[in-house]
């Protein structure tokens, strides 16, 4: 029985084998656990099936690319830096190309909930990748900027599963022209939501001088002397 901790690693890799080899779509656990040499006693113990092995191996890739970036990465321009990242990330899936082809093409052979939870996944994916790059992903603009490069890099994906070149030349072609596009788009709304906040702030500051006002009338109003 190999270790707990490595369990997760063989059920991912038995699952990709077989997907390699059939339809994804005709995959079952029972065939997972005897690829893995398991029970499904063991399968149940550290997965919840198909769709959380999918899951687990995003993470695994995820992982993988924030591993191996290098420190002297994080001086180059964000849009290299990320043109650099995504390029890792399609290495590091090089080797489960055939795979992923039946994965996508039943795609994912998920149900309703695991396909939320799958979306959710690759959103967190997406985010980690532009922290890698030194994009800011918080607030409105961030959430904004993760679901621009999730679209980004779909688009992207399926380019890459059809890409026969030996350096995915035209993949990076491809991704520098989609992020070259939405970095216009970016700095626009960067600046839409910049003025949008100013006029919040002048909105909230003549609010709060109105009320300071309104106060300070009914302060100096005199009540009448009713005993006279």
């Amino acid at each position: 029985m190999p270790a707990k901790k490595d369990i997760p690693n063989i059920l991912i890799d038995a699952a990709l084998k077989l997907a390699a080899e059939k339809s994804w779509h005709d995959v079952t656990m029972i065939d997972i656990a005897r690829s893995a040499g398991l029970s499904l006693a063991d399968c149940h113990a550290h997965c919840n099936g198909k769709g959380d092995l999918l899951r687990r191996f995003i993470r695994k890739i995820d992982h993988e690319v924030l591993a191996d970036l290098d420190a002297d990465d994080f001086n180059e321009p964000g849009h290299d830096r990320l043109i650099a990242v995504i390029m890792a990330r399609f290495d590091a899936l090089a080797d489960y190309r055939p795979a992923l082809r039946s994965i996508i093409a039943a795609r994912g052979d998920l149900g309703p909930a695991d396909s939320i939870r799958a979306i959710k996944s690759h959103f967190g994916s997406m985010r980690w990748m532009l922290d890698a790059s030194g994009f800011r992903t918080s607030g409105l603009h961030g959430s904004l900027r993760v679901t621009g490069l999730t679209a980004i890099y779909a688009r992207t994906f399926r380019q890459w599963l059809d890409d026969d070149s030996t350096d995915f030349g035209p993949t990076m072609a491809y991704l520098d022209r989609e992020l070259s596009r939405a970095a216009d788009w970016d700095g626009q709304v960067e600046k839409g939501l910049g003025k949008a906040a100013k006029l919040c702030r002048k909105l909230s500051e003549n609010c709060r001088r109105f009320s300071s006002e309104k106060s300070s009338d009914t302060t100096d109003t005199t009540a009448p002397d009713l005993r006279q």
